[in-house]
């Protein structure tokens, strides 16, 4: 076996070929590897991604340790103010037995019901954003669509009103900007970059005012729910209910984004596929999974490890950082036949791009209703999407999607 990875990882600006090959070799060759430049461990195998994303105990996703302790504060005009901690209450990088607290708590407030009364203003969202595009010669997708859709589901589930619904997309779009060009194993990506500082505490008191306003007065959505939510006699802290609602919007936002942009990459490089789906629309959520599988928006999942481990039959020491590349899990020959194959028919379809074990994703139902309704109804409209010019992707490999994709007549 090799000890080290064949050179860093490749960006995605050419729509991740080069990175499925750099991939692909570093899979044949070993499934798990150290990368000498940044002292972490990288996961090519699906077994070995699996075991470590089911394996809590031994693969830690709290990274507090890795990060200042110290809090930060910055001057505003109200006086020092100290910058939120977005790793406590945060689901994705909390150990049990926290975690199971959370999210239960967080379980409450997002019910199936809750998620299943959104389709009709999925639906709604859905038919007013591809109405605004009748008649243009040239959309961009992205801007016009693929983005604002999730983050008004977003908001209307946590009760924002529809006068903050821009301010809400335009906090989205800043998160998702703030980390998109960093390393794919980099510690430093966990710590919030400075010019993020004045936007969180700017949202923090948008979140918190608004969560008070619902203790007082409380409705039928999930930011009521939060607040109320109760487990073992206790309920959720202000940090917390700032943070779980951040991850709604960012986590929300950003993977359905990607997923629908994927979605029409895939099909626009699979014309079979795209002729599959036309005569027969009830195979979009099966051609989502595919999509999910092919393209993951989230191409890498992070674990700490707390004692010294053995994965793919390398040793891991304690307090190493292991970087699994679910993109690459999810092309393993040893678990999917024919993994290049983009299969809208591929069944069982097993991908790991919501996650596995105590972390999988929460959002993970609604995410998919969302990309459903709205694919299906793209294609109705759109049943043959051509593109103006070439999809710009983004360059680092931990988002893994377009974030410029323009239509030529995508309605008429």
């Amino acid at each position: 076996m090799t000890e080290t990875v064949t050179g860093p990882p490749p960006g995605t600006a050419d729509g991740g070929r080069a990175l499925r090959g750099w991939l692909a070799a570093n899979r044949r060759e070993n499934l798990v590897l150290r990368d000498e430049a940044t002292g972490t461990y990288q996961v090519f195998g699906y077994a070995e991604t699996q075991r470590m994303l089911k394996d809590a105990e031994t693969f830690s996703s709290d990274f507090g340790r890795l990060v200042p302790a110290n809090p930060v504060t910055v001057r505003t005009p109200e006086g020092e103010r100290t910058v939120p901690n977005l790793l406590q209450g945060h689901l994705s990088v909390t150990d049990p037995p926290r975690h199971g607290k959370l999210r239960k708590l967080v379980s409450q407030a997002l019910t199936p019901r809750a998620v299943q009364a959104l389709e009709g203003k999925i639906e709604e969202i859905t038919a007013g954003l591809l109405d605004a595009m009748a008649g243009r010669d040239e959309v961009e997708m992205v801007e016009a669509f693929f983005n604002p859709l999730p983050v008004t589901v977003i908001a209307e589930l946590l009760g924002v009103p529809a006068a903050d619904h821009a301010m809400f997309r335009g906090w989205a779009d800043a998160l998702v900007s703030a980390h998109h060009d960093t390393g794919a194993v980099d510690s430093a990506r966990l710590q919030v970059p400075d010019a993020m500082n004045h936007l969180l505490l700017e949202m923090e008191s948008y979140v918190l005012d608004h969560a008070a306003h619902r203790r007082r007065n409380p409705s039928d959505d999930v930011l009521s729910r939060l607040v109320a939510a109760e487990v073992e006699g206790e309920r959720l802290g202000e940090s917390e209910v700032f943070t779980i609602t951040l991850m709604l919007l960012l986590a929300g936002h950003i993977s359905t984004t990607l997923l629908l942009g994927n979605s029409l990459i895939c099909l626009n490089d699979n014309p079979d596929a795209l002729a599959a789906l036309r005569a027969d629309p009830g195979r979009v959520p099966a051609a989502l999974e595919e999509v999910l599988r092919f393209s993951p928006p989230a191409p890498l999942a992070y674990r700490l490890t707390t004692r010294e481990t053995t994965l793919g039959g390398v040793e891991i020491p304690a307090d190493t950082m292991v970087a699994s590349w679910v993109l690459s899990a999810n092309h393993d020959e040893r678990q999917f036949a024919d993994p290049e194959t983009f299969d809208v028919s591929r069944s069982p379809n097993p991908h790991l791009s919501f996650g596995h074990g105590i972390h999988f994703c929460i959002g993970a139902p609604l995410g998919r209703m969302e990309a459903r309704i709205a694919l299906s109804a793209l294609l109705e409209r759109c049943p043959e999407p051509r593109f103006a010019e070439a999809p710009v992707y983004y360059e680092s490999p931990t988002i893994f999607g377009v974030k410029r994709l323009v239509l030529s007549k995508p309605v008429a």
